[in-house]
């Protein structure tokens, strides 16, 4: 009876393994609808990426430099996401390169130890930038997984879910990201920077302001220090922002504003 048992159990593992190329066959198709996914994503990111690039040459050509601020923090933000989906997309075909390589089942475990790794990894990566490829990598890790457990002498419950990179599969995704990061900078143009000159005027005028602060930090805010300061920021005038470097209260700052006003020294816009 022992014997029928265990003559049963081994026919059963053949079975499995005589179907294991079928299934790597068909996990690497899975993974290359994902990178079709991930190349998707990254042009619509790539197409948001130039419209703002061209409302951030516009803004400072308006000189509007505080939206322009603005439109290039979410051009560098879309940017890591760009890289990061292109690093995915390498890596993914670095992975199906690997999966067609397999060809002898003795080698199958330890060929696809890395393939776990890189795939666990992968979609915590991407998980904000395209959800529905984290999931499916996901499932496709779990596939993989299995294969692993039929083929070598670890068990399902011996597979550890923590993401853990042996030397192949860190090198596998450096490359990728090396590969991605110089292949981004030759696609999409540097950001615009603002004009030399006005980057001095604006240090410049720091400067000042920081001067103003040290010297005032023991006595009374004046009228010449605050028209100082106005002066100094091309007319612009943050209360909130005087009373601090000043080291006053906000009511002292009022009355002084307001006193300038009266005299006809200044004019307070709303």
């Amino acid at each position: 009876m022992l014997i029928s048992k265990f003559n049963f159990s081994l026919w059963g593992n053949k079975k499995k393994k005589a179907n294991i190329p079928n299934i790597i066959t068909e996990i690497s198709l899975r993974l290359k609808e994902q990178q079709d996914r991930l190349q998707e994503s990254i042009y619509k990111l790539r197409d948001r990426d130039k419209d703002l690039f061209d409302k951030t040459v516009r803004a400072q050509t308006e000189g509007d430099n505080i939206r322009a601020a603005i439109y290039a923090q979410e051009i560098s933000d879309i940017r890591k996401m760009i890289k990061m989906a292109y690093t995915a997309y390498l890596a993914l075909e670095k992975v199906r390169i690997r999966l067609e390589t397999v060809t002898e089942l003795h080698n199958i475990s330890s060929a696809l130890g890395p393939v776990v790794s890189i795939l666990n990894v992968l979609k915590d990566q991407i998980r904000g930038v395209a959800p529905d490829v984290a999931i499916a990598l996901d499932t496709i890790s779990s596939s993989v997984n299995s294969i692993v457990a039929d083929t070598g002498t670890l068990s399902n419950n011996n597979i550890s879910l923590t993401p853990y990179l042996d030397d192949e599969a860190k090198k596998i995704l450096e490359d990728a990201q090396k590969s991605a990061e110089k292949e981004i900078s030759t696609l999409l143009p540097d950001l615009p920077r603002p004009p030399q000159e006005e980057v001095k005027q604006n240090n410049k005028a720091q400067s000042k302001i920081q001067s103003f602060a040290q010297s005032n930090q023991r006595r009374t805010l004046s009228e010449i220090d605050l028209l100082n300061y106005i002066k100094s920021t091309g007319g612009f005038l943050d209360i909130e922002h005087v009373a601090k470097v000043f080291n006053v209260e906000k009511d002292e700052v009022l009355t002084i504003v307001r006193e300038l006003e009266r005299k006809g020294l200044i004019v307070v816009e709303d």
